[in-house]
């Protein structure tokens, strides 16, 4: 996962960087970074296609949002459909579909010889669950997509959430900044930061 985590805040700095002087919007740029991570750690290779997942899953909640307390009425609903009902059986199925794509991939690549398994990242599990011998505990694709749903949701805000409330925390407080930027300095130098390092990091740990 830090590999992942890595390469993803090295793309948002690298863009940055010709912001020098410039306000950015931190909250909507963690946005981005932590959808890019979780379709990374989720999707390996294939995060472009798990983006595109997020980015349907978005819209979606966006429309369940503001239809949740509509009234629904079982015989109209049957005869007419609003726009935001089409629009997210629509969505519904984009993100069946892209999922089941994604997981044909993966196993293509399996009968195909091109790997050795489904993976080890988040994906790779639920397929191995897919294809489970044992039927009792086999993952139903209905499952699998519901899984990657929740992925998504269950990381993105909390943690994009949490990284700028550490941002503006280091902004308002100069000392602990410069604590952690010591601290971060002493400890990787100019080596790229690995798991066994970040756990030695007590200044940032208490952000």
């Amino acid at each position: 996962m830090t590999p992942a985590v890595i390469a993803s805040v090295e793309t948002m700095l690298e863009k940055w960087k010709g912001q020098e002087g410039k306000e950015i919007e931190v909250f909507h740029e963690f946005r981005l970074l932590t959808s890019e991570v979780i379709s990374r750690t989720a999707f390996g290779s294939s995060y472009l296609e798990g983006e595109k997942v997020f980015a349907m899953l978005n819209k979606l909640s966006i429309i369940m949002s503001r239809n949740l307390y509509n009234t629904r009425i079982p015989l109209i609903n049957k005869l007419w459909k609003s726009g935001d009902v089409l629009e997210s059986e629509e969505l519904s199925k984009g993100i069946q579909d892209c999922v089941m794509k994604i997981v044909k991939k993966r196993e293509d690549e399996v009968v195909n010889r091109e790997a050795n398994s489904f993976g080890n990242d988040f994906l790779g599990l639920l397929v191995n669950a897919y294809h489970d011998s044992d039927e009792n505990n086999r993952l139903l694709m209905e499952d699998l997509v519901d899984e990657c749903k929740t992925f998504y949701f269950a990381g993105q805000d909390t943690v994009n959430s949490l990284l700028a409330w550490i941002v503006f925390l280091l902004a308002i407080h100069g000392d602990w900044q410069e604590k952690a930027r010591r601290e971060v300095i002493e400890i990787f130098s100019n080596q790229i930061p690995d798991s066994e390092g970040m756990s030695k990091l007590k200044t940032v740990s208490k952000l």
